[in-house]
């Protein structure tokens, strides 16, 4: 571990001007995440919060899917007016996501430093930048951001942790962000089975590892699997009969959609949307099936968790050669970007005009992509000691895996770029020509003769 023993002043000042800056350039970007998601975080925030100010009855607020995000935007929410329309309430939710993605981009830099380097935190902070898909997931009242922040906290919580394992402030923000993290994503559960798995191989194979840092770990385990548990049957009570949804009912549901993903149309990578792919196969494949499994329902009376629970089960035993190919096109897919909302003919980014301009703005994210995972590869290749990084390829491993048997989008992995982009600097950081690049920039970045406070 390295301790931060140099001046930091430019490098916040860079991280905060440019994230002013490219969330502007963001912003008038010609497509954008849904300003108000799926309306659900949105409609239930804007709730809790006139519920805090009074305004409306208990029965009003309800908790159909993740709790996190709406613990999350209801203190943005309640600086607005109760009678701010939808529109002013984004306002304000953006704002607040644009100060939660700066303070984030500067913790990471902390992270990647004090794990790393001070030119590691550099080049993973840049990665960010030259492709801003954190900016474009702020400008929606999304899960997203919340999920990013909270897998910050919980790896700067692990940074100091790891460092100095008396301190109780780094345990206390590492249990803090996983909770947070599995409020926000609740398939994040997986991780907790990765630290567990940590934990068992450090006491029988990592004796020097376990000393240290193994039953802080176990009492983590502990502590995160009691309160998210706690939380989500929490808001499970809250919502009491005003809602005949539940997390287990959206599991089935995601999971029975997931099964004509990629089934027929391996390479048809547009989003599921009704209006980017009318003509989908395995689109129409979808929407017949659910009608046939409605009618399962209303002749056999059962639930539609069990019904959707059945035919999951069946169809992924019966198809078991489809179901590998569906993973492995998922595992790729959730790591690349389609622009789904414009048409190739109707695109106009800036040099980027037309069909070909559209192809070439998707070459270029996506190189961008590859060369993260890239150094992704070079990381884990060469890592000795990739047990002092197990909340980092952990949350990725946990998140893919997911994903990859139900249903992937990449926005559902977009939290675990945050552990992504620091391994990935350090391995292209071993690459000769851009250890040279990031060494000339760190001379301006990183002056010399300065001490940091």
């Amino acid at each position: 571990m390295n301790k931060i023993d140099f001046s930091t002043k430019r490098v916040n000042l860079a991280i905060v001007v440019l994230s002013a800056i490219v969330m502007l350039i963001v912003l008038n970007f010609p497509f954008s995440a849904n300003l108000l998601g799926d309306y659900t975080f949105h409609e239930e925030s804007k709730n809790m919060a006139l519920f805090l100010k009074g305004e409306v009855a208990s029965d009003k607020v309800v908790i159909t899917k993740a709790p996190g995000p709406i613990l999350f935007y209801t203190p943005a929410y309640l600086l607005a007016s109760s009678d701010a329309t939808d529109e002013q309430l984004w306002v304000y939710g953006v704002l607040f996501t644009s100060i939660i993605v700066t303070i984030s981009l500067l913790l990471i830099f902390r992270i990647a430093a004090a794990f790393f380097s001070k030119e590691v935190g550099l080049l993973s902070v840049l990665l960010f930048f030259v492709f801003p898909i954190h900016c474009y997931y702020s400008l929606g009242i999304l899960a997203e951001i919340p999920a990013f922040f909270s897998l910050v906290l919980a790896l700067y919580g692990w940074a100091i942790a790891f460092s100095e394992a008396s301190k109780k402030r780094g345990w206390l923000l590492l249990t803090l962000g996983m909770w947070l993290l599995i409020l926000n994503r609740p398939n994040a559960l997986l991780l907790l089975g990765i630290l567990l798995a940590v934990i068992a191989y450090s006491f029988f194979k990592k004796k020097s590892f376990y000393a240290l840092y193994g039953k802080k770990l176990g009492f983590t385990f502990i502590t995160v699997l009691l309160f998210s548990m706690g939380t989500l049957q929490m808001a499970k009570t809250i919502n009491g009969n005003s809602s005949n949804q539940s997390q287990e009912f959206y599991f089935y549901y995601v999971a029975f959609q997931g099964r004509f993903q990629f089934r027929d149309e391996p390479t048809d990578w547009r989003f599921w949307e009704s209006d980017n792919r009318p003509d989908s196969k395995d689109y129409q494949n979808w929407i017949r099936s659910g009608s046939e499994l409605d009618a399962v329902m209303v002749k056999t009376k059962q639930s539609n968790i069990e019904v959707y629970r059945d035919f999951i089960l069946s169809d992924m035993m019966a198809h078991p050669f489809i179901t590998i190919r569906q993973i492995l096109v998922r595992s790729f897919y959730g790591h690349v970007n389609i622009i789904s909302k414009v048409q190739p003919s109707q695109f106009d980014l800036g040099p980027f005009k037309g069909t070909f301009g559209y192809w070439s703005f998707l070459l270029f994210v996506n190189s961008i992509n590859l060369l993260v995972l890239l150094g992704l590869v070079l990381f884990l290749i060469r890592e000795r000691n990739l047990i002092h990084y197990w909340l980092f390829w952990g949350v990725w491993i946990g998140l893919l895996v997911f994903h990859s048997l139900t249903y992937m989008e990449p926005r559902y992995i977009f939290p675990s770029r945050v552990a992504l982009y620091v391994m990935s600097a350090a391995g292209l950081y071993r690459v000769h020509w851009i250890k040279t690049i990031i060494n000339k920039i760190s001379n301006y970045v990183f002056p010399m003769g300065y001490s940091n406070e």
